[in-house]
């Protein structure tokens, strides 16, 4: 595919250029992602931990709470059997509330030891917690210089890749339309290189398949806009 061109070959690899410089810039900026995560990796691992741990504290109080209920329940429930205890009137009658008063009782001692053992367990996770969190402290406050820098440096990165961006619009702003949108299709399509500069002996400059004898010439003498036909990249007059 043959159009007419003037300077739009130079303007296509000027373009292509840019855009070379802006994706490295751009994966300059992704880079950072991950050495972010490796610096604040610590204060991570702290944080779960923390979040665990509260997690298991606040279990342990709904736990703890549940049966210190239920424990009310049964001691209202024993006070009104020793009360009718004391209101019996025959032997049957007797034995059939101490068995009753018995078996709440001992349900009652049990969930009274459950509670005492659960106000144990909260204390011992309540200060493995306070020692949790002053390690996150610490963490965070160790972390921070290096993070702080990390993320400077990427804004300044940033700021580089608006830059290019700005001149970039500007370079595209001057190649004819028609243009533009060949060159842009083939980039959108994940090329890396979308113009090539014919080689000194005639080959494309990607692919380096032979060009027609009479492109190579049109190429060389007018500098038209040939598209390869191996590999579709816009080739362009030899840079020499």
């Amino acid at each position: 595919m043959t159009v007419e061109t003037g300077q739009v070959s130079r303007a296509l690899l000027e373009l292509q250029n840019m855009d070379q410089e802006i994706r490295a810039v751009r994966d300059r900026i992704e880079s950072f992602g991950p050495q972010l995560d490796a610096v604040e990796e610590p204060a991570r691992l702290l944080e779960e931990e923390v979040a665990a741990t509260e997690t298991k504290v606040r279990d342990l109080r709904l736990e703890e709470r549940r049966l210190s209920l239920a424990a009310e329940e049964k001691r209202l429930r024993q006070n009104r059997l020793e009360d009718r205890l004391n209101m019996v009137r025959t032997v049957r009658e007797e034995a059939a509330v101490q068995a009753e008063l018995g078996l709440v009782r001992r349900a009652l001692d049990q969930e009274e030891q459950e509670v005492v053992s659960l106000l144990d367990q909260i204390g011992r996770f309540e200060e493995r917690l306070d020692r949790q969190r002053a390690a996150l402290d610490e963490a965070r406050e160790s972390v921070a210089p290096g993070r702080e820098e990390l993320i400077a440096r990427r804004e300044q990165v940033q700021s580089e890749a608006a830059r290019l961006k700005a001149q970039r619009d500007v370079v595209a702003g001057e190649i004819e339309p028609g243009y533009l949108h060949v060159y842009e299709n083939l980039m959108l399509s994940g090329r890396k290189v979308a113009v090539a500069p014919m080689t000194d002996d005639g080959a494309c400059g990607s692919c380096f398949s032979l060009i027609p004898l009479q492109l190579q010439n049109e190429i060389r003498s007018t500098a038209p806009l040939v598209r390869c036909e191996a590999c579709g990249v816009i080739v362009t007059a030899p840079s020499s």
